[in-house]
């Protein structure tokens, strides 16, 4: 009998909880971090945890292919330029290309090798040859971040691999993306790449969408244990461009699946706001509301 007693005091404390004002549902998406922004229009459409810091992993080459096209725009380098693979760059583990110490290839290329197969050891040759170095590179990347309002990120490195002290937020992410594609809309040529070739060695494109998703632009997929798994998405529809982000997914059918599930919720409620896009998710206001923290 008293073993019933405590059962029924402990149910008794767990319901009292659950209905409690600040008691929140379970979120819709099954990711730690997401936003969703329709770019025509500039309104974020959904947010679930936006300001939660993550590692990038390797969302983090979108940031280093905007500071290497930006040395482009300043006449410093050149898309046809021929880099010199180091053997620093050809022996960075990871998600790689294929280089090799002393290979030469165009700075052109090693861009497909990066947004295209995530090349780890293409970030590398890619910053030694814009910067001279990778922590030089680095720097620039921070000063970007910066200047693009990104307050939540931390860049230590040029790939994504793990490290604890590089971080960002699902926010940040969004304000990378939009910039990126704003400025330099040639990029698509390289996020859309079905593949990549080098040494005979064939890498396909990483972001699955890339070969089912109607509209879509680009633009790069991430993942580190520490993360789960990664991804910017965007499309356009209709007159309309979004941009998706989700940060934290627990495998890749998850993400596939949930950012398939948060551009089609945008791309339903068009010009219906984010009260609709949220009902869409099976979003409560009062849900929506806790989840923008």
């Amino acid at each position: 009998m008293p073993s019933s007693l405590a059962f029924l005091r402990v149910f008794a404390l767990l319901l009292a909880f659950c209905l409690a004002p600040g008691f929140a549902q379970a979120a819709p998406l099954n990711v730690k971090s997401a936003i969703l922004m329709d770019v025509t229009t500039g309104r974020i459409l959904y947010e679930q945890h936006p300001d939660q810091r993550i590692q990038p992993a390797s969302l983090t080459k979108v940031l280093s292919l905007y500071v290497a096209y930006n040395s482009i725009s300043a006449r410093k380098t050149d898309y046809s330029n021929v880099v010199r693979v180091s053997r620093n760059a050809a022996g960075t583990g990871g998600s790689r290309m294929g280089l090799r110490a002393g290979d030469r290839v165009t700075l052109d290329k090693l861009f497909y090798g990066m947004a295209v197969a995530s090349g780890n050891d293409a970030s590398v040759a890619v910053a030694e040859h814009v910067a001279g170095s990778t922590g030089a590179f680095v720097k620039q990347m921070n000063a970007l971040a910066r200047r693009l309002g990104m307050k939540n990120s931390r860049f230590v490195n040029v790939h994504g691999l793990p490290d604890r002290n590089q971080y960002t937020t699902a926010r940040d992410m969004l304000r990378l993306a939009r910039s990126y594609q704003t400025v330099y809309p040639r990029a698509r040529r390289y996020h859309l790449a079905p593949s990549v070739t080098h040494h005979g060695r064939t890498e396909p494109n990483h972001n699955p969408l890339v070969r089912s998703y109607p509209g879509i632009l680009g633009l790069k997929t991430g993942w580190v244990t520490a993360a789960g798994y990664n991804i910017i998405a965007s499309a356009r529809r209709r007159g309309h461009t979004l941009i998706a982000v989700i940060l934290g997914a627990p495998n890749t059918s998850v993400r596939t699946a949930e950012i398939r599930r948060l551009l089609n919720a945008g791309f339903d409620t068009l010009g219906r706001g984010p009260s609709a896009t949220a009902k869409a998710l099976g979003v409560t206001p009062r849900q929506a509301a806790l989840l923008k923290k």
